[in-house]
């Protein structure tokens, strides 16, 4: 794709992503439903004014790094660490029900055994970004829903990545046995890299005491003012790096980046003014292109034959999924009403969702037709999540405050 085209692209799905962005705002929504939209009306389904390229695909992949980045930026880590009893227990209820669910829907409807283990691995997945994003909209993102839902996903994703692992390496074997070499090495490898993040954390909590102070002095002293900026940049993309070659997708360690490289180590003033610099280049830019882009992929022509699997999954996923996560916020003693609001908000399958069936596809787990239903369902979770969990969200704040 020519340079011209690829300009011509952005300023289509920007503007059009920034205008019913807007209008879902307008009407109390999150903008991100409306970003989604225009990506399905400019792309092949409605208009076609855009289409698919590899030159988009990568600008999705850059925008992504940013708004995960952002989010790790924006996230207190005292907070998840209070919330990771409650939320691995959350997680591995609310990924279980929806796993056993989907895999069984789709064995009924007549798929393979590896076509349908993906199919409820992807009921099984949380998006994070879009959790974050939700939650981000509405100022909920630093208190304690905000903190389980994210812990929550995080939790989700490096589970579904394991399971991932396992069900490549069922389709290499191709009925043969096994390679429990190949598989353990997988997750030693997982281990290894979440052992490195958790011991990174440690020594960044260790030394929060003298080295914001000292680094806040350098800064001042540094003739390039976004000196930080690029400083922080490098190392989100070291860790998103030695994340994709530990087997995990690389905005695990974009978001653990963001998380690390907070107020306690940067000091407050660097800390805001970083700050800053992220928001505008995420929400100005790279969050409604990322939106637009997930949306343009959507093909409704490929689902004329599969509407009834498409819409049972679907169903079933949202469900299974709120069940899970609702079971999980009981036993762990949440308000009904912010358990409920924690579960529905788990349904948005969007980022990690695309990603991993980008991979099924890639490797001939999926063909063209299971494909498009694995994309509608990250869409239409998508869009779905936060029109129903936004009314719960606001029941909890209201409760709060009448106490």
């Amino acid at each position: 794709m020519a340079i011209e085209q690829i300009f011509i692209s952005i300023v289509i799905l920007l503007a059009g992503a920034r205008i019913l962005g807007e209008l879902f705002r307008r009407i109390k929504q999150p903008a991100l439903g409306g970003e989604l939209l225009a990506g399905i009306i400019l792309g092949p389904t409605v208009f076609g004014l855009v289409l698919p390229s590899e030159d988009l695909e990568l600008i999705s992949s850059i925008a992504i790094f940013f708004v995960m980045l952002f989010i790790g930026l924006e996230m207190d880590l005292r907070e998840i660490r209070k919330a990771g009893k409650s939320a691995f227990v959350i997680s591995i209820i609310s990924l279980i029900i929806p796993f056993i669910l989907g895999y069984q829907i789709s064995i009924w409807f007549g798929l393979q055994f590896i076509e349908s283990l993906f199919i409820g691995l992807l009921l099984s997945v949380t998006s994070v970004p879009v959790s974050a994003i939700i939650l981000l909209e509405l100022g909920m993102l630093k208190n304690k829903i905000g903190t389980t839902v994210i812990s929550v996903a995080v939790i989700d994703d490096i589970i579904s990545l394991v399971i991932l692992a396992i069900i490549l390496q069922l389709h290499i074997a191709d009925g043969s046995l096994l390679n429990f070499t190949e598989i353990g090495f997988s997750i030693s490898q997982i281990v290894l890299y979440l052992a490195g993040i958790a011991f990174l954390a440690f020594a960044v909590y260790k030394i929060n005491r003298w080295f914001p102070h000292r680094l806040e002095n350098f800064f001042t002293k540094a003739k390039t003012k976004e000196a930080i900026f690029g400083i922080l940049i490098v190392v989100a993309i070291s860790l998103s790096i030695t994340a994709d070659f530990a087997g995990l997708h690389f905005i695990i360690g974009t978001f653990f980046a963001g998380l690390i490289f907070s107020e306690k180590i940067l000091g407050k003033k660097e800390s805001n003014k970083t700050y800053g610099i992220m928001s505008g280049i995420t929400f100005g830019f790279f969050a409604p292109l990322f939106f637009a882009i997930i949306g343009m992929k959507f093909s409704g022509q490929s689902l004329e034959h599969v509407i009834l699997l498409l819409i049972v999954l679907v169903v079933g996923g949202i469900l299974s999924k709120t069940l899970g996560g609702y079971i999980g916020t009981q036993i762990c003693k949440f308000p009904k009403n912010q358990g409920l609001a924690i579960a529905t908000l788990l349904n948005g399958r969007g980022t990690v969702g695309l990603a991993i069936t980008a991979l099924a596809y890639s490797i001939g787990i999926l063909d063209l037709t299971l494909f498009s239903v694995c994309v509608a369902i990250c869409f239409i979770t998508t869009i779905i999540t936060p029109i129903i969990a936004k009314p719960l969200l606001h029941k909890t704040v209201d409760i709060t405050d009448s106490k």
